[in-house]
This record gives structure tokens, sequence and C-alpha cells, in this order.
């Protein structure tokens, strides 16, 4: 049976469509600021003057079309026709080749509120890197389905799941028949489900996110007693004290779209400054000194606005429906390689004890650093790449052999 045949893309949005963008950013009306003591001022979410600054900011300096032309000129684009699940889907992705014969496929999978644009700062250290000691690798980065330029499934019930199974139909059907994922946010669920349930191909993983239900008293007796005696270093208290603030003190945006996303997608995709609100939030919490610029922020949310769909909000609702049962009441098994960074300002994590036992077995690559937050490869990009550079070197014998088959040729 032949394979679909990529079809490369570039990226043009209708002039209709940026002309509704335009009039609805021109002509937003922001509510009433609160006064705060100072400090105070994100403690009720977005301050008015933050988005006030981004309004004038969209309206008098920023240019889609620049940004445009820009994204086509970094980034390698393609779609590809996949049929899974029920749903017939074109998926985009980025798709990066190193010119080194010994390099790995790697597949980048992204989260919410980010979007294939996460790996921009470090597909030229992974692609081509400077040192020839350096591992390379080919990098696929995929919109997920109904994100960015990736069509959306038309019937509920379309699970992290089943969006793994379509990105493991991707990397085949571009000739990798083994590869590595890499995510942070959904994209290490995402890459999780992979390991889980594609363990011939997805022979390998590399995580900047955890999450995990406890240990069970039946078969982790000692971790579950160390987990009533508390007994964790305080850099891993530090973490999961975060994590636990974030859950109950900034988790309302998941608690509505993880209940009823068609609701809040209608405001959300007629009013692209509600979109831009809506992501700039969250964008400021959960960095470690990161500073985002007013181009970035609207470039991000356009990856949102541009669709229009309920897809994004929805992932919630799919995930937490189905979470337990199908992820975290499975671990990895031992033939799935398995790794994993941390960093102080993200809001997932687990110790590795916890993980050995209700994440993965073959745990090779564990590091935690002391600076940076939830967007790796925006925040740290060689941090990470070195990560999943040691990760790799973990990897021998016959696995390794496979990973470097040569799979996609030119494209």
């Amino acid at each position: 049976m032949s394979l679909p045949t990529p079809t490369p893309f570039r990226i043009a949005v209708p002039d209709d469509l940026l002309a509704f963008i335009s009039d609805r950013v021109r002509t937003g009306r922001l509510p009433t600021a609160l006064h705060h003591e100072e400090g105070g001022g994100w403690s009720h979410g977005l301050p008015v003057e933050t988005l006030s600054t981004l309004q004038k900011f969209w309206t008098s300096e920023y240019d889609w079309r620049t940004i445009e032309a820009r994204l086509n000129a970094t980034f390698k684009q393609f779609t590809l026709p996949i049929s899974a699940e029920g749903e017939d889907l074109s998926i985009h992705f980025v798709h990066h080749r190193s010119t080194r014969q010994d390099a790995i496929p790697l597949l980048f999978v992204h989260g919410w509120p980010g979007s294939f644009l996460e790996v921009e700062n470090i597909l030229p250290l992974l692609t081509e890197p400077a040192s020839p000691k350096h591992q390379a690798f080919h990098v696929v980065a995929p919109s997920l389905p109904g994100f960015g330029f990736s069509s959306a499934p038309k019937n509920a019930g379309f699970t992290p799941k089943k969006i793994a199974v379509v990105l493991n139909k991707l990397m085949l059907s571009l000739g990798y028949s083994t590869y590595i994922a890499q995510g942070g946010d959904w994209g290490s669920l995402i890459s999780r489900f992979m390991g889980v349930n594609h363990p011939e191909s997805c022979v390998g993983i590399h995580v900047n996110f955890l999450v995990a239900t406890p240990p069970s008293p039946l078969w982790n007796p000692l971790e579950v007693a160390w987990l009533v005696l508390r007994r964790f270093t305080e850099p891993e208290k530090e973490k999961l004290k975060r994590m636990m603030w974030w859950r109950e003190k900034e988790g309302g945006y998941f608690q509505i779209m993880g209940t009823k996303p068609m609701t809040v997608s209608y405001a959300l995709v007629d009013s692209p400054l509600g979109m831009l609100a809506w992501i700039r939030e969250k964008l400021e919490l959960l960095v470690d000194g990161h500073t985002w610029t007013n181009e970035q922020c609207i470039t991000w949310a356009m990856m949102y606005i541009i669709p229009g769909g309920v897809a994004p909000a929805n992932l919630y609702k799919e995930g937490f429906d189905t979470l337990q049962v199908e992820l975290l009441d499975h671990i990895i098994g031992p033939s799935v390689y398995f790794g994993s960074s941390s960093f102080p300002k993200d809001v997932g994590y687990v110790p590795i004890w916890w993980a050995r036992c209700k994440i993965a077995k073959n745990i090779v690559f564990w590091a935690e650093h002391e600076k940076g937050g939830h967007f790796a490869s925006v925040e740290n990009p060689e941090i990470l790449v070195g990560d999943i550079r040691g990760f790799v070197e973990k990897i021998q014998g016959a696995t390794w052999a496979g990973l470097i088959k040569a799979g996609a040729g030119d494209i």
C-alpha cells in the first residue's frame, strides 16, 4: 500500500479573515480596570493595562503579513492527509532534516497554549549542531489536530490517545519506522501515550512536564511510605508546592475548558482580544524571568485565532474524561527509554522514585535544573537540547541502529 505524499505548505491567511481580526481588535471593548495594591495587579487575571497596551500595539504596529513571511522563511512546512480513528484529517507539520547521516528522527509535540512555534529556537541546535561530537536530529513538529494549520476532528471523543495514533501514523508515513518523541504540557502526555501504545516505533520519550497518580499501597508500599512521611528534598518540596498552587489557585481555565469547551469557545473564537487575554495571562505565570514581547504574545494567540475552532479547549474535555483510564493507570514498558527534565517554575512534577513506579519502567535520564519554567524550548533552548542529547546517549545497541535509518529522503 502506497503512503500519502506530503504537500509543501505556506501560511497564507485570507485577507477577509485578517480584516475581521483587525476590526475586532480595533473596536474591542475592555472592562473597567480594578485598583490593586502594589504588586497585586495579576491577582484577578490579566490587568486591563496590559491588554490595553497589547491592543494599541496590535492596532498600530503589529503586521501579520510580515510575521507570516518570516514564519514561511523560517520553517519548512508540509501537510499530510491522515485517516485515523474515524476522522480524515490534514495534519500540518514542520519537517527539518539534518545533513548528518547519523541523525535521529525526533517528534516534537506541543501543548496548550503553545503551538509548532515552540520548536523555533531548538531547530537549528538539533538539526545542525555546531560540534560533530553532538548528536543531530531530523525534527518533525506537527500542529495537533485542530490547532494552528491542522484540520480539526469533526466528532466529539477525539482523545489524546487518538492524537497519538495520528502522530505515529505521521512519523511512519514520513518513513521513520522508529523515532523518539519530546514534549511538554499536553505534548508530554501525548508522547507518553505513544510510548504506551506504540512502543514498536516510539522507542524513546523525553518530557519536560510530569503528571502521575499516587503510588499504589499494594504494588508500591515503600513509595507510599515515603509519600506519607514527606520524604522529599527541599527542591522537590518547592516543585510539588508550586504544582499544588497551580492546581488550586490557577486552575480555573482547565476546569472551564475541561467541562464546557464549546461554551467558552464562542467568546474566544469571536474575540481576538479575548483569546489573547486568555493566553497572555498564562504565559506570564508559567515562566521563570522570561520576558514576552508584544509581538510574540500576539503571534502565539494568532495560532488559535486563525483556525477559530473548539479543538484546543476540547482537548481538556476529552483528555480529562479519559486520562486516568487511558494513560495514568498504565506504565510505559521497559522496551521504551524514558527521560525527564524538570524546571523549578514548571507546574507538573514528581520525584524520580515516584516516576519509576507510576510513569515508566526504563528511566535512563533525569535532570532537575535550577532555573526555567514551563516553556523549556523557548526559555532554555540550549539546556533542553543538551538534555535531549544526554538522553539519547543512554540509548544503545539495536535501538540506536534503528533510529538512524534514513527515513524520509529529501522531504
